[in-house]
Formats: structure tokens, sequence, C-alpha cells
């Protein structure tokens, strides 16, 4: 794709980006993705992990557990629609950084949760990141 320049030249875009070299700014934010997206598996698959132990623990049906596992993903639902357009209004930047460490927290929160309605409500702000 080439893109026209001010002074009347043209920029290959594609062949720019390939003969770019990789620096500290562009490992960096590797990294940081790689972490925000390996947490965000984690939250997704911690709860499929732990059913069982928390079937046995809170003497429960495993079926109640259903709501819970849909709200999480009712809550990516509802997230991704609200934030994004507070990302278009705001800025894409400052809703990642604040829904990451929102969700971060909300996991946190979820280990302490001690009924079924709790977990579940947990579950469905959890899933509301960006």
């Amino acid at each position: 794709m080439s893109i026209p320049a001010v002074a009347g030249k043209t920029v290959d875009v594609g062949e720019l980006v390939d003969r770019s070299h990789y620096g500290s700014l562009q490992w960096t934010t590797f990294i940081l993705c790689l972490l925000c997206l390996t947490m965000d598996g984690f939250d997704v698959q911690a709860l499929g992990y732990t059913a069982p132990a928390i079937v046995r623990e809170w003497g429960i049906s495993p079926g109640s557990l259903g709501p819970v596992f849909a709200a999480g993903n009712l809550g990516v639902l509802i997230g991704a629609l609200l934030f994004s357009m507070l990302a278009d209004r705001v800025g894409r930047r400052p809703v990642l950084i604040g829904a990451t460490f929102f969700f971060s927290a909300m996991t946190v929160l979820t280990t302490r949760a001690t009924s079924i309605p709790e977990l579940l409500v947990y579950r469905l702000i959890a899933g509301k990141r960006g």
C-alpha cells in the first residue's frame, strides 16, 4: 500500500515496516500484550478448573454454576460494547489500561466469593473489559 507523502514522494508502508528493526519499545509492548493475554486466558480458564472443587466445597449441584459461566461471557459482550464507545471518546490507551487493571482487580475479588449469586456478579463485572 502506497501513501502519497507531503513532498510529492510516495511511501510504501509495507516496505517501510519490512525494513524497520524491532527496538525496546516494540519488545516492551509485545511483552505487555503477551502478559495481558496470558492473564485474560487464566481468568477465563480458572473457573473451569476450580468448578469441581467449588461444587464439593459449597455442596451445590454442578448445574448451578452454568449461569456463572454464562455471566462471564455476557460481561465480555457488555464490556466490548460500552468500552469501545468510551475508547472512541477518550482514547484507546487510557481505556485499555483502565480495563486491564479493572479486570485484574475483579479477578482477584472473585476469589473471595462465598455464594453462587456473589460469584455470578463478580464474573459478570469481571467480564466487562474492553
